[in-house]
Parts: C-alpha cells; sequence; structure tokens
C-alpha cells in the first residue's frame, strides 16, 4: 500500500483536522520526517486535549447524576 494512503487513513481513523491531513502527506512527500512527527506530534496533542474536555463533560454529568441520587433519597 502506498505510504500516503496509508498516512491519510490513519490520521483520519484517528480524527485528524484535513489540513494536518495534507501537512503531513507534503512533509512525507518532501521527506522531512523530522516536522512529519512535530506535524503528528501536534495532532496527537490536539486529540488529546479534545479528550480532555470530553472527561471535564462527563465528569460534569456523573456530578448532576449524584446530586439526583441524593435528592432521590430525601
Amino acid at each position: 500500500m502506498d505510504e500516503r494512503i496509508s498516512l491519510r487513513r490513519c490520521m483520519q481513523d484517528a480524527g485528524c483536522a484535513e489540513d494536518s491531513i495534507r501537512q503531513a502527506e507534503a512533509l512525507l512527500a518532501s521527506g522531512d520526517v523530522r516536522e512529519l512527527i512535530q506535524c503528528l506530534r501536534t495532532c496527537r496533542c490536539e486529540q488529546l486535549d479534545a479528550l480532555h474536555e470530553k472527561q471535564k463533560q462527563l465528569d460534569r454529568l456523573d456530578l448532576l447524576i449524584r446530586k439526583a441520587r441524593k435528592e432521590e433519597k430525601t
């Protein structure tokens, strides 16, 4: 399989933005591995930030559930 196609599919599966995918493809094509790694790390950080935000949202819902359960018992 072509490396570019594999890179695109993996990055899409990982939820990377299209502009980041295009940038990574260009870096792969140019052979700039250092910048490619930096691009991939940036995408990873973006995904991790999104994960943390989702975790905060879940924590808020858990708090509401706990509060509702306390009300149910009283």
